[in-house]
């Protein structure tokens, strides 16, 4: 688990010892362009914009990328850029049309913040694709989108797509599947502050284990009060925590600036099995 002071400072550190080598967005993106149409020489990549790509497969398939993420990982550690190219290059490999087939063992449910569950819907909207993904509410600032999560890719799944089952019963499936496939949760603390690991892609996704909250083993002062600023990053502190609440709001600021994979800044406390905004009734 990652070491929360350590965190913090991290990216201070690596910027110091590699700002002048860093590539800007504009260079950046031309050049995972060119890495990834040298691992995908029957595709044409295009630079559709700074951290934007066009990719038009040779079935037809026009895929418009975002860099985003892959740029803010990139300046954590510029040297897993032919990583993060080669990880590209492995989602991208498979056109829509050859997705493998659904497997249930494998549907998982990932938090996301409802503005981004809009925003994608909005530009799919504009592209004239009729898809909705799946996803259920979870508060008035969450939904739970639910995604196949393959060993080279997490699969975002649709209202088309077939389950048979209804949706209490895919939630529960779902939440199942991801206490199988959890590896030990881990926490770390600074004061009043707890942070919490499940591996780096299911931390904001354990608001959904109740028996983690109800059960009594996370102690605080006060109602629980959590934030998810990252995919990554879970903190926790008690709602009369004077000091708690202040370094929780600092931490996910910073988290959050830092990214990648960037969720909300709003807080939630854990009260009668569910978490609402913190601070509303």
């Amino acid at each position: 688990m990652r070491p929360l002071l350590g965190v913090l400072f991290s990216v201070v550190a690596i910027c110091a010892a590699i700002c002048a080598e860093m590539l800007t967005p504009p260079a950046f993106t031309q050049e995972f362009a060119r890495a990834l149409a040298r691992t995908r020489p029957s595709a044409n990549v295009s630079v559709a914009g700074d951290l934007k790509l066009t990719i038009k497969e040779t079935d037809g398939l026009v895929r418009n990328i975002q860099l985003n993420n892959a740029y803010n990982e990139y300046k954590l550690d510029p040297q897993r850029f032919d990583d993060l190219v080669a990880t590209f290059s492995a989602i991208f490999s498979q056109s829509a049309s050859k997705e493998a087939g659904l497997d249930r063992t494998r549907i998982i449910p990932v938090i996301k913040d409802r503005q981004w569950l809009d925003e994608l819907h909005n530009t799919l909207k504009a592209k004239g694709v009729a898809q909705q993904h799946l996803a259920d509410r979870f508060n008035d600032e969450l939904v739970i989108v639910y995604a196949q999560d393959d060993p080279n890719r997490m699969r975002y799944l649709t209202t088309q797509e077939d389950f048979g089952l209804s949706r209490e019963e895919l939630r529960s499936l779902a939440v199942a599947n991801l206490k199988r496939v959890l590896p030990k949760i881990e926490m770390g603390r600074v004061g009043d502050v707890a942070l919490m690991s499940a591996g780096g892609n299911y931390e904001a996704s354990l608001l959904l284990i109740d028996d983690i909250w109800s059960s009594g083993q996370i102690q605080v002062n006060g109602d629980i009060v959590v934030a998810i600023p990252t995919r990554d990053t879970l903190l926790v502190t008690g709602s009369r925590s004077r000091s708690g609440l202040k370094l929780v709001r600092e931490l996910t600021a910073k988290f959050k600036a830092q990214g990648p994979y960037e969720l909300t800044d709003t807080l939630f406390r854990y009260r009668d099995g569910r978490f609402t905004k913190f601070g509303s009734r």
